[in-house]
């Protein structure tokens, strides 16, 4: 049989955690460690983010799509900045290689404008 008096001891040991001289301390410390975790995942998301939309307006530019956008109006400027991207773009040669389709794309730089999106909202919250 079961002693009620005792199990309802133990269940009241059992419910109230007990109490330590460094709680805070220990507290603090986690939720520093939470926080620093927390800001190493957005900087990681930003950068990545970040590269996605490099990459997207890098295979736009590659395909010459701003050129054909702009016509026959294009200027020396604007054809020496493509140049110069292209050749930054064949050092990454082994990217440029892979198989990506316009919908690939056209995704790639969606996410880039989201990661800038959401990292104008978190510096308006932050400041």
């Amino acid at each position: 049989m079961s002693d009620l008096e005792f199990e309802t001891r133990l269940d009241r040991l059992f419910a109230e955690p007990p109490h330590f001289k460094d709680a805070e301390l220990f507290a603090r410390q986690v939720e520093a460690r939470l926080e620093r975790g927390w800001s190493l995942r957005r900087v990681m998301i930003g950068g990545a983010g970040l590269v996605a939309g490099l990459v997207g307006v890098g295979q736009m530019m590659g395909a010459g799509l701003f050129l054909q956008a702009a016509g026959s109006e294009v200027t020396a400027q604007t054809q020496a900045m493509s140049k110069a991207f292209g050749e930054v773009m064949n050092v990454g040669g082994a990217l440029g290689a892979l198989p990506v389709s316009p919908e690939v794309l056209w995704m790639t730089a969606a996410l880039g404008v989201m990661a800038v999106g959401f990292a104008i909202t978190r510096a308006t919250q932050e400041f």
